[in-house]
């Protein structure tokens, strides 16, 4: 199977999975803050701390997750700069969340597995852990910022689980305390869990408003940052900040040129932060992943050629 397909059978499936989430929020009346405050207390948490305890490779790969941690927090400054000049409210929050992730996991990494060879595959899976405890920290205050004060932002972040379930990995990983084969299978549970819902909380969004109205200005803004600037502020810090040997560029490429995060959603929903703009710039950006993804890899095979 090309890239091509793979990427148009990825989309569509998660296209069915926010069409599910829609007759769902429908038929059964479910709420999306709900869902989304589920994810981020319960399964978020044992997301990371299971992709920390198996990432495989040494400790000499944090270097991937410091420059996409760094990568995202710059992207979403700099979005948050812009964001303040276009809008008064807190879509310019959302828009520096947003500018500053993508869906590094559920969307990108069956496609390294299928690309790549086993170092390029930690590289990502080094990354995906730097994206997401940048949307637990950094963004996640970013876009706390536009429903809360400093104080409270910082205080909600603190009280986040999957900042302890973060270093609990860490420190187990460093210890050698790897629960037994049993237990990690339990724990990949939560992996399905965590793609699943995170897409159904997009469609839910969608089917709790009887009347929908397209924020023209908010969307290309969002989707020309994501699927422009993200990828050179990310090319940037890679390239000339860290050490990046050549073979590494194509899994970077990769990951910069994913569509918006679904936790793009899960934390407006949970902070009641325009998540019906949030869940309209997502499934287009989906979309545009099609084109964006082999554009990107194929650009920088050859340019590593």
């Amino acid at each position: 199977m090309s890239m091509i397909d793979d990427i148009f059978l990825r989309v569509s499936f998660l296209i069915f999975i926010t069409g599910l989430g829609w007759l769902a929020g429908s038929v059964l009346r479910l709420g999306a803050k709900d869902i989304s405050l589920l994810l981020v207390y319960i399964v978020a948490p044992f997301v990371i701390f299971l992709a920390i305890l198996q990432s495989p490779a040494d400790w000499s790969y944090f270097a991937y997750s410091a420059g996409a941690l760094l990568t995202a927090s710059l992207a979403a400054c700099a979005a948050y700069a812009v964001g303040r000049l276009l809008w008064r409210d807190g879509r310019a929050n959302l828009f520096a969340f947003a500018g500053g992730t993508g869906n590094t996991g559920y969307f990108a990494l069956p496609l390294v597995f299928a690309l790549f060879d086993e170092r390029q595959t930690a590289i990502a899976i080094f990354i995906i852990i730097g994206i997401n405890l940048y949307e637990f920290t950094v963004g996640y205050f970013i876009t706390a910022r536009g429903a809360l004060d400093t104080k409270k932002s910082l205080i909600s972040i603190i009280k986040l689980p999957i900042i302890y379930a973060a270093l609990a990995g860490i420190l187990c990983k460093s210890l050698g305390l790897i629960p037994g084969e049993a237990i990690l299978s339990s724990l990949e549970n939560f992996k399905g869990a965590y793609s699943i819902l995170g897409m159904m909380v997009i469609g839910i969004t969608f089917s709790s408003r009887s009347r929908f109205e397209l924020d023209w200005g908010f969307l290309l803004a969002t989707l020309g940052w994501k699927h422009l600037v993200y990828p050179l502020v990310g090319l940037t810090v890679f390239y000339y900040l860290l050490p990046i040997p050549p073979d590494a560029l194509p899994v970077i490429a990769l990951m910069l040129a994913t569509p918006m995060a679904a936790n793009t959603v899960v934390i407006a929903n949970a902070l009641a932060v325009h998540p019906e703009k949030a869940a309209t710039s997502v499934m287009l950006s989906t979309l545009l992943a099609l084109v964006s993804v082999p554009l990107a890899v194929t650009w920088i095979e050859k340019l590593v050629a």
